[in-house]
């Protein structure tokens, strides 16, 4: 071997292990979860068929009843004749299922898989890669890539809705975020490279592909061009006109959301509906709160009219105005948020040790309130390390765990509060994000402490 070999070796030794390594595991979790093609469907899958056969150039491929990017994909399998559904979940009557390889469907179910596949293992990589301890290196890189190949995930990922899609697409675009953010936390100069500026075109695409995938995440559009705007108070990105053409564009793209969910009515229709007959009918005190906007009674005709036009306005100001109605509703429903979100909806008998890696994924997915205030506790600490040592990763750090946070926070609560049906599906991605935000930005603690003469 010579020289050059072992000076590459010494270099990048312990990446080309942890690369093994996550090797290793991904061809574990293609094997242990049966053939890659298999699928499901659920009560909703039938509304992804029928809203992606809107044409790619209508206004209908954003205002239909399902959003862009499942339209886009769900039209592998929009032909009723030539893709029929043969194997359907129905938990809530007590209707599970084989998975089956269904025709059409199995060209989706490959895709989520590997997205799946990717998404978790690059984003161990890149967590990993921007450690300096080995030790925190590769635990940091098992520990992720397990949190979505155990059950409590992986899953998900035969099931023909969109929970599977939300986490492995915010999985890819966390670990380019990520790669982009270390790359200007140490430039003079952000976005003149052409490595930084296909970094950042390649999140852009990822993340609003990412939006469009449930409605919930089209208001982490606002949080994310705050975040944004924030780095103008910083000398070396002030007008700097990649920053400000990406704040443009995703404030479009916020637009073309919103008045696509106006139109379409999917968020009024039914959910906030649900949300007001299950929290506000039953309570003369919130009813009257609700007539200041003139809502007529519940069996009065033109109360559908008045619920598409003013529902969701006058609910969301109910929420903003009651405080004590959020903090005691969430308190009471502490152990849904709190659930193991193992899927219902597939017999698992195929899975291979599917108990043991259900155990393991019970240490990787806390079922505990607590997870929460250790959250909250964990992005308060890198708020203040990051302001008291300035130093460029944990700023990056920092930035970077304050956007998973607020994304997580507040999908959850619009999640929660957004539909009393199938609560425990529309709360799962949300809360499997503020779960593994605790174990990615957990990792820069722990480095750092076993480096604490280093810069």
């Amino acid at each position: 071997m010579n020289k050059n070999s072992l000076s590459f070796l010494r270099e990048n030794g312990a990446h080309i292990f942890i690369l093994c390594v996550l090797l290793i595991l991904t061809i574990f979790r293609i094997s242990a979860y049966g053939n890659l093609r298999l699928s499901i469907a659920n009560a909703e899958t039938d509304s992804y068929i029928n809203s992606s056969r809107a044409s790619i150039f209508s206004w209908q491929i954003f205002a239909g009843k399902r959003l862009f990017t499942t339209n886009l994909i769900y039209k592998f399998a929009n032909d009723a004749e030539n893709c029929p559904i043969t194997s359907y979940g129905k938990p809530g009557i007590g209707q599970e299922d084989e998975r089956r390889i269904q025709p059409c469907f199995d060209k989706i179910a490959l895709l989520q898989n590997i997205l799946s596949l990717f998404g978790w293992a690059f984003l161990a990589y890149i967590v990993a890669k921007r450690l300096r301890n080995f030790f925190i290196k590769l635990t940091s890189a098992i520990v992720i890539v397990l949190f979505g190949f155990t059950p409590q995930i992986a899953e998900w990922d035969s099931i023909l809705s969109p929970e599977s899609l939300s986490l492995s697409m915010l999985a890819i675009t966390l670990a380019l975020t990520i790669e982009l953010a270390f790359s200007l936390s140490k430039s003079q100069t952000p976005f003149q490279t052409k490595n930084e500026k296909i970094l950042l075109a390649a999140c852009v695409v990822l993340f609003l592909l990412w939006v469009f995938v449930r409605d919930v995440h089209l208001y982490t559009i606002p949080i994310t061009v705050g975040l944004l705007a924030l780095l103008f108070f910083i000398k070396n990105f002030r007008w700097q006109k990649p920053l400000m053409i990406t704040i443009i564009l995703l404030f479009a793209f916020f637009v073309i959301g919103f008045l696509s969910a106006r139109d379409s009515l999917r968020a009024t229709r039914y959910p906030v509906i649900n949300a007001i007959d299950a929290y506000i009918q039953p309570y003369p005190a919130r009813v009257a709160f609700f007539k200041q906007f003139d809502m007529p009674a519940r069996d009065d005709p033109t109360y559908q009219d008045w619920a598409d036009k003013n529902a969701t306005k006058a609910y969301g100001l109910f929420l903003i105005t009651h405080p004590g109605f959020v903090a005691t509703t969430l308190w009471d429903y502490l152990d849904q948020l709190s659930d193991n979100f193992i899927q219902p909806y597939f017999f698992t008998d195929e899975i291979k040790h599917r108990e043991t890696l259900v155990t393991i994924g019970q240490f990787l997915h806390p079922q505990t309130p607590a997870m929460y205030l250790l959250a909250l506790i964990l992005v308060i600490a890198l708020i203040e390390n990051s302001i008291q040592t300035r130093q460029p990763d944990m700023l990056a750090w920092a930035w970077l765990g304050i956007w998973v946070f607020a994304i997580g926070t507040a999908t959850l609560f619009l999640s929660f509060f957004g539909d009393t049906a199938g609560t425990r599906r529309h709360i799962m991605p949300s809360v499997e994000t503020l779960r593994l935000f605790l174990w990615i930005f957990l990792m820069p603690f722990l480095d750092k402490a076993l480096r604490p003469n280093q810069e």
